[in-house]
């Protein structure tokens, strides 16, 4: 019985130990595009999370990473983009429609402060 006990806890070991290198623990954070703005804003994230882009402007919209290190092509109306975030995603971003000038969001890689 102790030795069933012993391969189960090993094997439990085992299969957290790659929920946690594999980004099981990542968060899915989710920004607006609305004419003319990113909501929110400024988004705190850590690598290994993902930031979904939904596209609820009136219409297409493409987003790109600062100095163009990423971008997500056109996202119809209702659709949208993921990005994964990286240590070396860059912190400000920068979207358009064809009707509106250029707006800008961020992330950021820190912790957000609590109180």
């Amino acid at each position: 019985m102790l030795r069933s006990y012993r391969k189960s806890a090993g094997a439990l070991a085992v299969a957290m130990s790659a929920f946690a290198t594999t980004g099981a623990w990542a968060e899915a954070r989710n920004v607006l595009i609305v004419d003319g703005a990113y909501f929110p804003s400024f988004t705190h994230v850590q690598p290994g999370d993902q930031v979904i882009f939904t596209n609820n402007a009136t219409g297409s919209h493409t987003i790109t990473g600062e100095g163009e290190a990423w971008t997500s092509g056109a996202i119809p109306v209702n659709g949208s983009y993921t990005l994964d975030i990286a240590a070396d995603t860059p912190g400000t971003f920068s979207g358009q429609t064809l009707e509106e000038p250029a707006f800008e969001g961020a992330i950021s890689l820190d912790e957000p402060a609590t109180q």
